[in-house]
């Protein structure tokens, strides 16, 4: 007869979720959205559901310097945690994104590099989510009475300003419609590790208005 029945979790996807204090956040965002307006302004018409986003070389500019640094700094303690911080990382590619009302990101990776993240800029008052996809493929999926985090095929987190997330470049993720009356300004960033940067990791897709990438 059984003796004991137990679980254990096996290869858990790390989610870190960096909240910067309020009064910085309301320093830090107001200098971010206005540089963000001024490089997309004037603004281009882009189809319903579309957004526009700034090129992919904010880190190498003097306006998002500090903004940079704030990536970097969370990416080390990543480093940390992972056990890899003897490998030095870069940035290769930080763009803002503005979705106005109706917005939305299709599902997609980021491939090439090692952490991606995001930072929020502006978020409107009902809220917003960012949804990540399950990678493991699912050959049989039952109807649980109650989905959890061992039964669930995806998982989401809560967007707010001055919350930076980053996560393994390889999980699928999505961003649901706008469903707000004012814009979502976020600023997407990827990290590679210094050896490959040159010839692996730059980003590949270009910026134009209506490009649906988080």
């Amino acid at each position: 007869m059984i003796e004991k029945q137990e679980v254990q979790e096996l290869f858990p996807t790390p989610l870190w979720i960096v909240d910067l204090r309020p009064a910085d956040a309301a320093v830090l965002n107001a200098m971010l959205k206005t540089e963000i307006e001024r490089l997309i302004a004037p603004r281009p018409k882009v189809p319903a559901g579309s957004n526009w986003q700034t090129p992919q070389d904010l880190h190498k500019r003097p306006a998002f310097a500090d903004f940079a640094k704030l990536v970097e700094t969370a990416a080390r303690g990543v480093a940390r945690f992972l056990q890899v911080d003897q490998y030095p990382m870069a940035i290769t590619g930080c763009w803002a994104n503005v979705n106005p009302p109706g917005a939305y990101h299709p599902t997609h990776h980021h491939p090439n590099n090692y952490l991606s993240g995001v930072y929020y800029v502006a978020v409107p008052p009902v809220g917003s989510r960012i949804q990540f996809q399950d990678p493991r493929p699912s050959m049989i999926m039952p109807k649980p009475r109650q989905y959890t985090r061992l039964t669930a095929n995806g998982a989401d987190a809560q967007s707010k300003p001055g919350r930076l997330l980053m996560f393994p470049s390889w999980v699928k993720h999505t961003v649901p419609a706008n469903d707000g009356e004012t814009d979502r300004i976020s600023i997407s960033f990827n990290l590679m590790f210094t050896n490959f940067t040159e010839t692996m990791a730059s980003p590949m897709w270009g910026a134009t208005a209506g490009k649906e990438k988080a």
